[in-house]
């Protein structure tokens, strides 16, 4: 059976947890065994409010450990996370049986719009710091598995689509 850590990444609205969550209930409904992780909730179990770059980084390294360690006991793990450091995801390429790296890349102009937790607008107004896309500079993938660029009119179901496309095709090359 094929075991893989699905690193779902991007910016702050970028659909991250939708598409992780689609993704794993995808997963379940084949019968493979899976965890889901968001990074926001990891955030809270381990009690970390502190967003500075390099304990977003130490954050996000030991995020990498954690999947390393369930998908060596043969399960699927789906993680919805920034993550957005090239030292990361070199170590998840190094250290990560199965890694298949999906890169949400979405507009700034768009992600404003959305923004739930009304993160761009605090840090705009300069009411919060360390934000990406406003004061902090992302480490966007450099050459993703799978990359998931957003255009106007484009929906969750869409995007869905063409990550399941992207997943089947890089499981075909690695079994080629």
């Amino acid at each position: 059976m094929d075991t893989n850590c699905f690193w779902i990444t991007g910016l702050s609205s970028a659909g991250k947890t939708t598409l992780s969550k689609m993704l794993s209930d995808k997963l379940r409904s084949e019968g493979k065994p899976v965890i889901f992780l968001d990074g926001d909730e990891l955030r809270d179990v381990f009690s970390n409010k502190d967003y500075h770059r390099e304990a977003r980084l130490e954050t996000a390294l030991r995020y990498s450990r954690i999947c390393s360690l369930i998908v060596k006991q043969q399960i699927n793990v789906v993680i919805g996370v920034i993550g957005l450091f090239y030292e990361v995801h070199h170590w998840n390429r190094q250290n990560i049986s199965g890694y298949i790296e999906v890169f949400i890349d979405v507009p700034i102009e768009e992600l404003r719009r959305r923004d739930p937790k009304n993160l761009y607008e605090k840090a705009m107004e300069g009411k919060i710091k360390n934000i990406y896309g406003v004061d902090l500079k992302a480490e966007y993938p450099k050459n993703p598995d799978i990359h998931l660029l957003w255009s106007p009119g484009e929906n969750v179901e869409n995007m869905m689509d063409e990550l399941l496309r992207g997943i089947i095709k890089k499981r075909k090359i690695i079994n080629d």
